[in-house]
């Protein structure tokens, strides 16, 4: 009995860091009508054709961004990539620690994780759950995921084309960069529209085979929302990302209260995770070793 428990939270080490990795894994909360979406597309083409022939006015996006308020004109596309880059975090490295409750039909889980990341080069982690104390850790770089089981004394190496065969979702280590760390992610595709209403200013993006929204707080510009859709001939998924409670460390601003609602074709998950500590550019390490009684779990 404890080695399933104990295999359901390994799982939630690969599920919880795999899970969000890809804009190409996410169900619609809508089914969308193609024949109605095409017809919008070239209504919306034709509207843009208008407004690129109409002259525009001349807009200090510097002083925009600059100011922390955030009004966007509908035509003003390059003034809403510019809010975009300001609210992403750059960084060399984080390390942070958050509690994670999970919900799904088949079970519910507490889990404390601590990340640890170098940019675009490692993500570490480390699962506690309550009372047990650690029982996993994983070590991911842009190629390959590596993760022990401690209770089981098992250790799991994949290609992210192995891992993408196991869990049956697309694996990109850039996006589960920027998710952990509370940027927006499914960015380049099209500005498409930008609509504004209640103190929220939200960007309306299609790529080749999503759409996103990205909902900005116009006070402070702060990321509040991102609902990423995508349209595969085969299945359809989607994510909802609700940020809140940001907080200033160092002069990075983060948001430390998120709410992560998934649903594919397996169902759907609810993952809260509340960040209580972080920091950015400190001299960290990444251990992973290995013991040698550990015994290789093969696909």
């Amino acid at each position: 009995m404890k080695e399933s428990c104990m295999k359901i939270n390994l799982g939630f080490v690969l599920v919880m860091m795999m899970l969000f990795a890809s804009c190409k894994f996410v169900k619609p909360f809508f089914v969308k009508n193609e024949k109605k979406v095409e017809r919008k597309e070239k209504r919306e083409e034709k509207k843009e054709v208008k407004k690129e022939k109409t002259p525009s006015l001349k807009i200090d996006s510097t002083v925009l961004v600059k100011k922390d308020t955030l009004h966007i004109p509908t035509y003003d596309t390059l003034l809403a990539r510019k809010i975009i880059g300001y609210n992403s975090i750059d960084y060399k490295t984080l390390q942070l620690k958050a509690k994670m409750h999970y919900e799904s039909a088949e079970q519910k889980q507490n889990f404390t994780v601590n990340f640890r990341l170098s940019k675009n080069e490692i993500i570490w982690a480390s699962l506690q759950v309550p009372i047990v104390g650690e029982v996993a850790r994983a070590y991911i770089t842009p190629d390959s995921v590596k993760a022990i089981d401690k209770f089981n004394k098992r250790v799991y190496l994949y290609s992210f084309k192995d891992l993408q065969k196991l869990i049956n979702i697309d694996v990109d280590f850039f996006t589960l960069q920027e998710i952990i760390l509370g940027n927006a992610i499914a960015i380049d595709g099209k500005i498409t529209d930008i609509k504004e209403l209640a103190g929220i200013s939200t960007f309306f993006i299609k790529g080749i085979d999503f759409t996103n929204q990205l909902s900005y707080n116009k006070a402070d510009s702060s990321l509040k929302q991102i609902q990423l859709q995508t349209m595969r001939p085969i299945s359809s998924s989607s994510i909802l990302i609700n940020m809140s409670e940001y907080k200033v460390e160092d002069q990075f601003k983060m948001s430390t209260i998120r709410d992560y609602h998934i649903q594919d074709v397996k169902g759907a998950a609810y993952l809260n995770m509340e960040i209580n500590k972080f920091e950015f550019n400190k001299e960290i390490d990444f251990p992973f070793k290995v013991q040698a009684n550990f015994k290789l779990q093969k696909n």
